[in-house]
């Protein structure tokens, strides 16, 4: 065994554990990986956790898996009933991404009628503001 490896070599190697198992490393950087592991007893343990950590997502793969009795009804039910504020998105949606080209044309007629009132109320303050002068 050599010295205590140093707190930037404990470091280094902690930030390329994740791919020490993997085969995301050059062989060079995984042998010194090993290596450190070899003499710094901290950086084996988070090293185990790794490998318990991939061993445990890779049996998530295998396992079954089986929606909850009662999902599918729920889901159809709640398709076939939404609620108003559920209606309200869906018309805000289709307005964006402009499905509903009525209510685009509704919201561009109303922003219309509004600046064109806010148009003549300016003239007709301009214009009264010049027959007082």
């Amino acid at each position: 065994m050599t010295s205590k490896p140093t707190a930037a070599a404990c470091a280094a190697t902690r930030a390329d554990l994740p791919g020490l198992d993997g085969g995301e490393l050059s062989t060079r950087r995984a042998f010194e990986l090993r290596g450190h592991l070899a003499d710094c007893a901290d950086c084996g343990e988070v090293a185990a956790s790794y490998r318990s950590m991939r061993r445990s997502i890779a049996a998530l793969h295998e396992a079954p898996v089986a929606p909850p009795a009662g999902l599918l009804d729920q889901l159809l039910d709640a398709a076939a009933n939404p609620s108003a504020v559920e209606r309200a998105a869906a018309v805000g949606r289709g307005a964006v991404s402009g499905a509903r080209p009525k209510v685009v044309a509704a919201g561009v007629g109303v922003g219309a009628l509004a600046a064109g009132g806010l148009g003549v109320l300016a003239w007709r303050l301009a214009k009264g503001r010049r027959a007082a002068a």
